[in-house]
């Protein structure tokens, strides 16, 4: 479980194991009523009451990240379960949105360029404080992050036609991939 506070946030999280008393949501769909078994995280703005999540498990690899992000919104929270991700806003749990990577393997937080960028197994995807940044596809199937300095994320994947290591390296503040040898 990954705990990652690396923005300003209006608000403050608890991981739980059992639901409490506080009103609850179930994601995705900000049903009250009831949904499937997921992590359990209790939301406590900095005005209004307090409120319990539960974010459904992803369903795609038992291998998917699970983690909670504060995010370049201060008011927006990221819980990660098993793959599928979630940002919540955390005065209005009504106001939220899925992750468009799926199953996410892989999170950045980088506050230098103010975003935060998710990895599934063939794109990434950067978020800033009003949402989708960029999208860029880096390889057909599994990629790792090797490196992230403040203006650029690099990495390698096996590049099949040619059988062997391709290097990317991916501006963070557009999204373009730069370079791949």
């Amino acid at each position: 479980m990954i705990i990652d506070l690396s923005f300003q946030s209006n608000y403050s999280l608890e991981l739980l194991e059992k639901l409490g008393t506080d009103n609850r949501y179930y994601y995705p769909g900000d049903a009250s009523c009831g949904g499937k078994d997921g992590l359990i995280v209790k939301v406590i703005p900095s005005q209004g009451e307090s409120w319990i999540g539960v974010f459904s498990f992803g369903e795609i690899s038992y291998k998917g990240l699970c983690g909670v992000y504060t995010t370049p919104n201060p008011d927006k929270f990221c819980v990660i379960s098993r793959g599928s991700g979630y940002i919540v806003s955390s005065f209005n749990p009504n106001d939220w949105n899925e992750v468009q990577s799926i199953p996410i393997m892989d999170v950045r937080s980088i506050k230098s360029q103010n975003i935060i960028v998710f990895a599934d197994f063939t794109d990434l995807i950067g978020y800033d404080k009003n949402g989708i940044k960029w999208h860029e596809r880096v390889a057909n199937d599994g990629f790792k992050i090797t490196e992230i300095t403040d203006t650029y994320l690099r990495g390698e994947f096996w590049d099949i036609r040619n059988e062997t290591n391709t290097t990317f390296e991916v501006d963070l503040l557009s999204g373009t991939l730069e370079k791949q040898e």
